[in-house]
């Protein structure tokens, strides 16, 4: 049986997050790793004892930010710190510039070696990363990073799809999908609604994510959109997009 609670789907992937903070800070210093293990454990300890009770929905975010900020400083190095000033404005800028541009381009999500999503969860995170945040910069992160599970599943299983009806119908719901994506965070609103409204995001892509895992297993080393990069060369390629990024914001276009 597939789990279908919004709120357990969503601690499922915070705990990813953990793993995946880890072994970022792993690649920038061994130095931070024990201090960054010490607050992943007490996240956990924290997400795990809100399954002792009926789990309320701002908990779960309350305790996610609180983590990301204890663990951000030590997922820049030391150079960048100094350089970098806390400016979640900015972060908020760029949040509004990578949300327009999804829209804009969503035609790109039904082609084939794209990487609009996957390029989007990487910005905003390292934006995060380096100015701080909002509570919706977060919000809309875990948004995209949830979304970028089920797409990669979801452009495999299109581009298999040889009925022409069925296509048209996944081109439906990726459109569906990049309208609520784009409706959540395009206005302002109730920081509490964009919580409810995001998990329920979140556990629908999450039981999709998972359907598919179940269906198709491991995918990501055959995913034909991906292609394999030297480290170098791929690092100097998202450097590139970011000063790009931050250059449009800057100037405000």
């Amino acid at each position: 049986m597939i789990i279908k609670r919004n709120d357990l789907i969503m601690i499922g992937f915070l705990l990813k997050e953990v793993s995946v903070k880890i072994r970022r800070v792993k690649e920038i210093s061994e130095t931070n790793l024990m201090r960054c293990k010490d607050v992943g454990r007490k996240f956990l300890e924290g997400l795990l004892s809100l399954l002792e009770d009926k789990i309320v929905n701002k908990e779960i975010w309350d305790k996610y930010q609180n983590y990301e900020k204890e663990i951000r400083k030590y997922l820049i190095s030391d150079i960048e710190s100094s350089i970098y000033k806390e400016n979640p404005d900015f972060t908020k800028e760029t949040r509004t510039m990578l949300l327009e541009h999804l829209n804009r381009n969503r035609r790109l999500l039904t082609t084939k070696n794209n990487r609009l999503v996957e390029c989007i969860v990487s910005e905003i995170s390292r934006v995060i990363n380096t100015y701080g945040f909002y509570s919706e910069d977060l919000v809309f992160y875990l948004v995209m990073k949830v979304f970028n599970s089920y797409y990669d599943y979801f452009i495999y299983d299109y581009h298999l799809e040889e009925s022409e009806k069925e296509k048209a119908e996944k081109e439906k719901e990726i459109n569906s999908y990049t309208d609520t994506i784009y409706k959540l965070f395009s206005v302002e609103s109730n920081l509490n609604d964009l919580y409810v409204e995001s998990a329920k995001m979140i556990g629908e892509l999450g039981t999709k994510w998972r359907a598919y895992f179940i269906n198709l297993g491991e995918i990501r080393v055959i995913v034909e959109r991906r292609i394999e990069l030297p480290p170098e060369a791929k690092k100097k390629i998202e450097e590139g997009i970011a000063e790009v990024f931050e250059r449009k914001v800057k100037e405000g276009k």
